[in-house]
């Protein structure tokens, strides 16, 4: 198993990953922008893929208002009420 470290804590604190779905087939995946450059062309490119890829019931767009802060609450309860996969977006 791999150990992951959450850098965005005071100190570095061991993270696990949530667990992956075995198929997209019927899932609900969500595609997170947090709004850094070109992050949309990455998730552009991801979400062609996934449409052509994945049985997926449905693709949807969400973005952060910033990069430089955490997703605001509502936001990340909309993701997680009606997410069954999540990729969040990173690009410069």
């Amino acid at each position: 198993m791999t150990d992951y470290l959450d850098p965005t804590d005071s100190v570095a604190v061991p993270r696990q990953t949530a667990p992956r779905p075995a198929s997209l087939d019927g899932k609900v995946v969500t595609l997170l922008d947090i709004s850094k450059a070109k992050g949309d062309h990455l998730l552009d490119r991801i979400e062609e893929l996934l449409r052509e890829r994945t049985g997926a019931r449905a693709i949807v767009r969400k973005k952060k208002p910033t990069f430089a802060r955490p997703a605001p609450d509502a936001l990340r309860q909309e993701i997680a009420g009606g997410t069954d996969v999540l990729v969040e977006a990173l690009a410069d």
